[in-house]
């Protein structure tokens, strides 16, 4: 599936949200311009929900606009909190080619009448009334109050050639983004399948202070030139449930579990029972807290309401206590279990806020590895999960999408939400279990990748050494052609009927005819092309029997292959005439272990494949 094929499959997914009375989102798929006409729309609703967390089908519609008479103006969007006003034409393309070719035209932009919209009209200039949904808009910012300290922007959802872009800001004299079609993968496919819309950049959030007798406490750390300010407040839990149900995997950016992630795990039963089951506060007790990171922090008393203070974070993100918010988001969806059970329940926040001079975004993001690390010791999180935020997985995570339309599993069960709703299948997802072994396996230690468990993988010596942010497009692409053979080892094992016909490597030694196979991914002899990926393969392929049988024979290898006398028990038919045993010699040979052993590595390198060169099969 290539990231067109992707985007719509993820406007289908969309469209499936919008009740059964909107019709046009279900039109008859026999009928072409009308699945074209419903994904246009459903194009418009993946920008609203990426871009403004509109998560609901009907947050969305009302803002959408499209139709005759709609005076070029696709769709809004109000932000009442931030005071900024949003008018949004999109140009959905019905092909993958004009999808990424195809610009919008100095026609279709000169036809947004922004300014007539603005100022009340309710026709265009030649007297023609706007529709329903357009004057609903001019009503919309008629009862703004003090709009004049609102701003105005433009977003064009399409692709707009350069000439364009540079005389658009005098054409429409506001400030405008673009979301060609790069910018759409990126920041809207991507986010959406991860569950990460509304990206935590964009977050502020409010918490109320519910307790009369809540003490904060203020320390200051110093490290290094910089300042870090570490505040400590008791918060209503109901305030975390509220904020984790919403923001969800925004909030967990540094978290090495995502959402979902959290789920799966017995602590989750105890804290949702002192939660239910209990109406004093040993929430606050029995709970490690929480530990979230801000950009700015601010707190008052001065609320004007009795016993309560109000939190202002800035772009938070919670880096410990994801377990904690993701039961409380639990309870807080639950329509079974009445919000009453959150009362006078709190628990311990940790708020650390960066020094506002810390502009260096590797230190930063150095502080952060090290304080996620130490935060997370205490409970069970595994090391790939630990290292799931380092900037090579991250770098590598963006590349296979945007170079190849794959999703790179970093952290645990950050794709959940993607696969519940239908917007990506499970052959679209790349483990990281799989990744790992052959990072190994193509750095020739294919041994390594067959007999260690993930986490022994992550925390070797030459983990920073094989898999690091110096890697590059080069050696990014020779590990994402060799995850294709894995694939297609995978496929072959299942297809062939003798499993004997390539010996004993695709049961045990896949990783080693990967490493072989990657020795040969060079343009000599590969094209980039999966035709030519499986040609090479079926050719060492046809070679592994071969290769296996010399190797049986060597003597460095007799810990796995050698002649093993066994005795057999010879009894008379009646019991009672004795008999010799019978002694009989079998050939044991031990691929299992071959492919885990010390001999392996040095045998691939040693042993001579032959690829047809890429000039000889094209004569």
């Amino acid at each position: 599936m290539n990231k067109y094929e992707l985007l719509i499959n993820t406007l289908n997914a969309l469209r499936k949200e919008a009740p059964k009375s909107y019709k046009s989102y279900y039109p008859d798929m026999n009928d072409i311009n009308k699945v074209n006409a419903a994904n246009s729309r459903a194009y418009i609703h993946l920008l609203l929900k990426a871009k403004f967390n509109l998560l609901t089908f009907e947050e969305r519609e009302k803002f959408i606009t499209d139709g005759p008479q709609d005076g070029g103006i696709d769709a809004y969007y109000i932000d009442y909190e931030k005071k900024e006003i949003y008018f949004i034409q999109s140009k959905f393309r019905t092909n993958d080619e004009n999808f990424k070719t195809k610009f919008i035209s100095l026609d279709e932009i000169n036809k947004m009448d922004i300014d007539r919209i603005s100022k009340g009209e309710k026709a265009d200039k030649n007297g023609k009334d706007y529709n329903g949904k357009i004057k609903g808009l001019i009503r919309e910012l008629s009862e703004i109050e003090q709009i004049s300290r609102y701003n105005f922007y433009v977003i064009i959802l399409a692709n707009v050639d350069k000439g364009l872009a540079a005389a658009m800001e005098k054409l429409l004299e506001l400030p405008f983004e673009i979301y060609n079609y790069e910018k759409a993968y990126k920041e809207l496919v991507f986010p959406i399948v991860r569950g990460t819309v509304h990206q935590a950049t964009d977050i502020s959030v409010n918490l109320n202070l519910g307790s009369k007798n809540n003490y904060t406490m203020d320390y200051l750390v110093k490290e290094g030139e910089f300042t870090t300010s570490v505040q400590l407040f008791f918060v209503p839990i109901a305030e975390i449930a509220k904020l984790m149900s919403n923001y969800k995997n925004s909030i967990l950016k540094y978290n090495p579990r995502s959402y979902l992630g959290a789920s799966n795990n017995e602590v989750n039963a105890s804290i949702k029972d002192s939660v239910i089951n209990r109406s004093d506060n040993v929430f606050a007790l029995f709970n490690n807290g929480l530990t979230i990171l801000s950009d700015k922090t601010s707190f008052t008393s001065r609320t004007g309401r009795d016993g309560m203070g109000e939190l202002g974070l800035l772009n938070p993100q919670i880096i410990n206590g994801g377990q904690t918010a993701y039961t409380l988001a639990t309870i807080f969806e639950d329509e079974n279990i009445d919000n009453s059970v959150f009362d006078n329940k709190e628990v311990l926040v940790k708020v650390i806020t960066f020094d506002e001079e810390m502009k260096e975004e590797e230190n930063k993001q150095k502080l952060i590895d090290d304080l996620s690390l130490t935060t997370n010791n205490q409970s069970k999180v595994t090391v790939a999960d630990r290292k799931s935020n380092t900037e090579v997985q991250i770098d590598f995570q963006n590349y296979l999408f945007s170079n190849y339309g794959y999703f790179y599993h970093r952290k645990t069960g950050e794709f959940s939400e993607g696969l519940e709703k239908g917007y990506i299948t499970k052959d679209q997802i790349i483990e990281r279990d799989t990744i790992i072994r052959i990072v190994y396996a193509i750095n020739g230690k294919p041994n390594v990748a067959r007999r260690s468990s993930e986490d022994t993988l992550y925390t070797m010596s030459d983990y920073d050494r094989f898999f690091n942010k110096n890697l590059g497009s080069e050696k990014y692409d020779r590990i994402y052609y060799s995850y294709l053979v894995y694939k297609y080892l995978g496929k072959r094992e299942k297809e062939i009927v003798d499993k004997t016909i390539y010996g004993e490597g695709l049961r045990y030694g896949k990783y080693a005819i990967i490493n072989v196979i990657s020795k040969f991914l060079t343009d000599e002899y590969f094209d980039r092309t999966e035709d030519s990926l499986k040609l090479i393969a079926d050719e060492i392929l046809d070679q592994w029997k071969e290769f296996e049988r010399m190797q049986s024979n060597k003597k460095s290898n007799s810990d796995y292959f050698y002649e093993k006398d066994e005795i057999l028990k010879q009894e008379s038919k009646n019991g009672k005439e004795k008999m010799e045993n019978q002694v009989i010699t079998r050939r044991v040979e031990d691929f299992d272990n071959y492919y885990k052993g010390s001999t392996i590595n040095n045998d691939l390198n040693d042993y001579e494949f032959k690829i047809t060169k890429i000039e000889e099969t094209q004569s």
